[in-house]
């Protein structure tokens, strides 16, 4: 994710301010790759329809979950209305996340950013793993 951020940063000319911290060694590769996709469309719509310049991801643990928030500076939208609902971005979100058994949520308003909330249980496996302790690990890339 961090790489992602780097990289989409440098190559599109915009700030992501990257943070990750108390996360278990290793998640499993049904929950990775489903923060990541989250991420990589989360933040592709940020550049396509929000005309954002500065990109938040937070990706933590929360005792037996996984956190991820992506804010941006953009213009918002209307989450309430028909078309940003119908949104294959949005759906397929959505999807990812309902079929491992987490939650999205969206939040945003015209003309005040976007944040998507993705909470994601860990299995019991990754819950005895355990946090790493580590203080928050930030990392400001553009």
């Amino acid at each position: 994710m961090r790489s992602f951020c780097k990289e989409l940063a440098q190559r599109q000319g915009l700030t992501i301010d990257f943070i990750h911290g108390d996360l278990p060694p290793s998640l499993s590769n049904t929950i990775s790759l489903t923060l990541f996709r989250i991420l990589q469309e989360s933040v592709h719509n940020a550049l396509k329809h929000s005309e954002a310049r500065e990109v938040k991801v937070e990706l933590r643990r929360a005792s037996n979950e996984v956190h991820l928030r992506i804010t941006d500076s953009g213009i918002g939208f209307d989450p309430g209305s028909n078309s940003s609902r119908a949104g294959l971005g949005l759906v397929s979100m959505r999807e990812r996340v309902r079929l491992i058994g987490g939650e999205m949520k969206i939040e945003s308003k015209p003309m005040s950013g976007t944040s998507v909330y993705v909470r994601v249980p860990l299995s019991p496996a990754e819950q005895e793993r355990g946090p790493e302790n580590e203080a928050p690990d930030r990392k400001k890339v553009s």
